[in-house]
């Protein structure tokens, strides 16, 4: 499922054949899909949030955060995970 993961590092150059042009190519790419990772997880969770908010009428999820109810912390950490996943999986497609 995670096979780009498990494929390993890439190898290293030479210490005498560093190209620099390609290194900040590479850094400003890296940045760049920081980027684009960080608003698909903060869309996708706050759609989810709210589907998850309508499939469940007439339960206030924060207020049993706030009583301290471990169920209902669970299964919001599952739904995240189980969010977080499915992002991660159309990212590396």
């Amino acid at each position: 499922m995670f096979s780009p993961l498990a494929q390993g590092f890439p190898p290293l150059p030479d210490g005498n054949s560093v190209d620099l042009g390609r290194l900040l190519m590479n850094m400003g790419l890296a940045v760049v899909w920081t980027f684009v990772a960080s608003v698909s997880f903060a869309v996708a969770i706050s759609i989810g949030l709210r589907l998850f908010h309508a499939l469940i009428p007439g339960l206030d999820e924060i207020g049993e955060l706030k009583k301290g109810n471990m169920a209902v912390a669970l299964v919001f950490a599952t739904f995240i995970i189980s969010l977080t996943a499915i992002v991660v999986a159309i990212l590396l497609k």
